[in-house]
């Protein structure tokens, strides 16, 4: 039988993803506030590198997700809001972008009234952002990938936010 998930729900991006990769989600809520993240993966065996995943990403309005790429093919669609991309492109709802694997992309700028994007990623192995080397440096990207690590390293501890 088919799952549905209504937006409406406020554990929407909790309850699609598979209890064993919550912890994404629950990274992402608490170091970037008004963000949130659930994923979707398209086969049984979650440890399967190859599984193709889906995840829903909403960013808060005026926040920005840095340079990146990813270790697989990607297609983002636009779903609400808007993102500023580099070239001084708006994506809007509808809008969709495509990346290869390794190749950068970003950042990218929330409007003022915030982005929900669906990105469906190819393989489950790419899922995780390969941070880009030659980005310039920028202080609150710095600072968020330290509290992304630190809330990690307290969850494979065992110790609560």
């Amino acid at each position: 039988m088919p799952e549905y998930y209504r937006f409406d729900d406020p554990d929407f991006f909790t309850v699609m993803t598979p209890p064993e990769r919550r912890w994404a989600g629950e990274v992402t809520r608490e170091v970037m506030p008004g963000w949130d993240l659930g994923s979707v993966f398209m086969g049984d065996d979650l440890d399967d590198p190859q599984v193709p995943v889906a995840s829903l990403l909403q960013i808060a309005p005026g926040d920005t997700l840095p340079r990146h790429a990813h270790d697989c093919f990607r297609v983002e669609v636009m779903v609400r809001g808007s993102l500023q991309v580099p070239g001084g492109r708006t994506l809007v709802p509808g809008d969709v972008m495509v990346s290869r694997p390794g190749e950068f992309y970003g950042p990218h700028v929330a409007g003022p009234e915030g982005s929900l994007s669906v990105e469906i990623f190819s393989a489950a192995r790419g899922v995780n952002p390969i941070s880009d080397p030659d980005a310039e440096p920028d202080e609150r990207s710095a600072a968020v990938a330290d509290r992304v690590n630190e809330a990690i390293a307290r969850r494979q501890a065992g110790q609560a936010p």
